[in-house]
């Protein structure tokens, strides 16, 4: 269960996403490291508990905090 999951895009984060961002979008520019996207939708708004719920419902099963995390660690750190 470990390994690696396929992202399934099914519209469901933008049923319960707390805030008026597109969540999967966000998720997605993280993924491919794409820092100006990154920050057009969002990234610097955002922490990782806004995506708790987003977690628990996704069909993925994927750890979408820790996307968030990691994505919002690495523009801190293009920018410094």
């Amino acid at each position: 269960h470990g390994g690696e999951r396929p992202f399934i895009v099914t519209g469901e984060l933008d049923k319960v996403f707390p805030m008026d961002i597109f969540p999967m979008e966000l998720i997605k520019s993280v993924l491919i490291k794409d820092l100006d996207l990154m920050e057009e939708l969002g990234i610097y708004e955002v922490a990782e508990e806004d995506f708790a719920l987003c977690e628990v419902i996704n069909t993925s099963k994927i750890e979408i905090q820790k996307i968030i995390r990691d994505g919002f660690d690495f523009a801190i750190k293009e920018l410094g």
